[in-house]
């Protein structure tokens, strides 16, 4: 096995514990038993446990942000796109139970201010799939002109904030309906021909 296939195996064990015992109580010992090593051995791939849980969760944004990426690229059309970029960047972490519970535990993983984000580059990578759009959308006529940085902030603003409510705040299907709702205006708001 390579050491980046190792790395993935030991990231996905320490998701897994961190999701059903919280950091405090997840050990470095327990992830390398999950591995088959030693704790020694573990230190080899990362520097210490506080190293382990924050790249084990830039594994998970990262998985999370190539999912939404490759559902993207599976739309032509920009509207599509938009559309396919809401909603599958909304579900994926429905369906992650693990990433989940995690950030219920540490909602810090999830901030407004770029100062505090400890996820920077994931989450400008997860910008720049929003931008993209944008782009794509204005240069085809599809979209009216905007500041795209500014407007990508924004969305990317209002995401993050829907995440909390849904998932860290527990206000579920409710705040998803008004994602739903949200995600479906701002579109509208941007077509100069709504279909």
């Amino acid at each position: 096995m390579s050491k980046a296939d190792k790395k993935q195996e030991i990231f996905r064990a320490a998701l897994k514990l961190f999701a059903r015992y919280g950091y405090k109580k997840t050990t470095v010992a327990e992830v390398a038993a999950q591995v088959g090593m030693t704790k020694s051995n573990l230190y080899f791939y990362v520097a210490g446990k506080r190293d382990l849980y924050e790249q084990s969760i830039r594994h998970a944004l990262k998985h999370w942000r190539d999912s939404v990426a490759a559902a993207i690229a599976e739309k032509n059309d920009v509207v599509e796109k938009f559309k396919t970029m809401a909603l599958a960047s909304f579900q994926y972490l429905a369906d992650d139970e693990q990433l989940r519970s995690i950030l219920i535990m540490d909602p810090a993983i999830f901030t407004l201010t770029p100062a505090e984000d400890r996820f920077h580059e994931i989450n400008q990578g997860a910008m720049r799939l929003i931008k993209d759009i944008l782009v794509q959308g204005i240069n085809e006529g599809r979209f009216t002109e905007i500041d795209v940085e500014h407007t990508t902030e924004f969305l990317f603003s209002v995401y993050i904030m829907f995440l909390i409510k849904t998932y860290v705040k527990s206000e579920g299907i409710s705040a998803l309906r008004m994602y739903e709702q949200g995600a479906a205006l701002v579109l509208r708001g941007l077509c100069r021909n709504p279909s």
